[in-house]
Formats: C-alpha cells, structure tokens, sequence
C-alpha cells in the first residue's frame, strides 16, 4: 500500500477509508494541487524527451534539402532490378527460357529456382543470386536506418551499411561473369545490372555527403509549469523544490495574464470595427427616411 501524504505513515490493506487512521487527513484531496502539479512536472519532462527523439526523426528525413534527395537515391536502386539485368537461356534440362531475365523474372521462376538440382548444380550462379538477394536486403535496412541518421552512431552504421551494400552489388556481378562453364544458365549481363550498381554508388555517395556536411537539428521548446526545460534543470541545481514550484505559478500566471489581455484586445478590436458599420447602417437608415 501507499503511505498518507500528510503523515508520511505506511497504510494497511485494512485502511481502506477516506482519511489516514493515523492523522485523520483526507486522503484524496490532500494537496491535491501540489500532487497534480508534481505529475504533470513528471509527464513534462517525459514529453521533452520524447520530443527530442520526434525532433531527430525529423530533421533526419528532411532536416536539409539532400537529407531529402537521400530518401530517393536509398531506395531507387531496387527498382532498377526491375529492367533486364541478365540475358541468356536456360540449361534445356531446367526449361526452354530465353531471353532477359529481371527481378521480377526471378520471383516468377522461384518453382524452377526451388527445383531438384538448380542450385547445387552451379555453385557460383547460386552464389552471384544470394549476394544480389542480400544486397537487396542491405538496401531495406539501410533505408530504416535512415531514421536515426542525427544519432551518435549514424556514421558508423553508415560506413558499415554503404560498404557492404557496395561490395555485394559488385560481388554479385563478378561472380556471375567469372561463372563462363554454368550447368545451369548461360548469359551476359545487361543494363539493368549496370544502372542498379551506378545508382547503389549514388546512394552511397550522398550518403556520405549529407553525414559529412551534418543535419541541424531543431528542437522544439518544450517547458516544465511555464519555465522553459533547460532552464528547469538548472533550477533544480540551485533551488528548492518549493523555490521553484513558486516561480512556476508566478510563470503560469503571467503567461494567463498575457493571454487575457490579449484576448481582451481581440475582443476591443472588433467592438471599434463594428461601430463604424453600425453608423452606416444608421445613416442608410436615415437618408431612406
């Protein structure tokens, strides 16, 4: 159980009634007030964290004009496997296709890819489709990684991530042109092979370029009983709590000051518009007369 508020003194399960046994206070609506201002101090200062990841988030996506571009080239790649990145023809003993043969190629021919023999029957094919497979897979994780491009680490899982997307888009390549004796496929590259690996180099580079150059990153003011965060914690530095509980209400009613006589001023300001239109009116009103 909770202890009372007032007395500090430990209750039982037994003391389920409204006021503390022990000195008779209420329990709920004792410092009602100064308890709600303390959770609303916590819920605060939660905010202000939680603010600043939002704040990061952000300015990693489109804190600057080639933080947006990056979007685009981390992800454009793909759909370059889209066009022809091989031409050849199959084995006769795997099928009679010939012709281009693109991503979407492969997912259609995934049964044949699966069937009895066509992977172990060329090793370096089957290796050149998994490296392209997990340079795919790197892509994807590069791009999520994106979110947390303004965090401290978002050099190093950029130099991890870009190399590696590097170095398996070109494996791929060269394995397959070092595999000249395939029992399975037979074939050359085509251009979609060659624009995926230019357009992997673009991402790299303005990958790099943006990390280089760093994306400011603006916070949003957050504050803690109308006193501004960072000079919220400097005050529990210096200050008691109650010091400081005072110049929150003092900031508080200041802000509600501010506020009524603007609110005020609105209203004064349309009364003075309305006058003139009602002595229009009046005189309209007269010269029909």
């Amino acid at each position: 159980m909770a202890n009372c508020p007032k007395c500090n003194a430990h209750l039982k399960m037994t003391d389920w009634r409204q006021h503390c046994p022990h000195c008779g206070a209420n329990i709920v609506v004792y410092d009602l007030q100064e308890r709600l201002m303390q959770q609303a101090d916590v819920a605060e200062v939660q905010h202000y964290h939680f603010q600043k990841k939002i704040d990061r988030l952000k300015a990693s996506f489109v804190g600057t004009k080639l933080a947006v571009v990056r979007i685009i080239t981390s992800f454009v790649p793909i759909f370059a496997l889209i066009l022809p990145i091989v031409k050849g023809a199959l084995n006769p003993s795997f099928g009679d296709y010939e012709g281009n043969v693109s991503l979407i190629t492969i997912y259609n021919g995934v049964d044949t890819i699966g069937s009895d023999g066509f992977l172990t029957s060329d090793m370096m094919l089957t290796a050149s489709l998994l490296i392209l497979a997990l340079s795919i897979i790197i892509s994807l994780i590069h791009f999520i990684l994106l979110m947390m491009a303004c965090s401290k680490r978002a050099m190093l899982r950029a130099v991890i991530t870009d190399s590696l997307i590097i170095i398996t888009s070109f494996a791929s390549l060269f394995i397959f042109m070092a595999d000249k004796s395939s029992a399975v496929f037979t074939g050359k590259p085509s251009a979609g092979i060659y624009l995926y690996l230019a357009l992997q180099i673009v991402n790299v580079v303005i990958d790099f370029t943006v990390l280089h150059q760093g994306i400011p990153v603006h916070h949003k003011q957050c504050y803690v009983g109308g006193i501004p965060i960072e000079e919220y914690f400097e005050m529990q530095k210096t200050m008691t709590p109650e010091e400081i509980r005072a110049e929150q209400y003092k900031r508080l009613q200041a802000r509600q000051d501010a506020k009524e006589a603007e609110i005020a001023k609105d209203a004064e300001k349309k009364h003075h518009g309305s006058e003139p239109e009602a002595q229009t009116e009046e005189k309209e009103a007269e010269n029909d007369g």
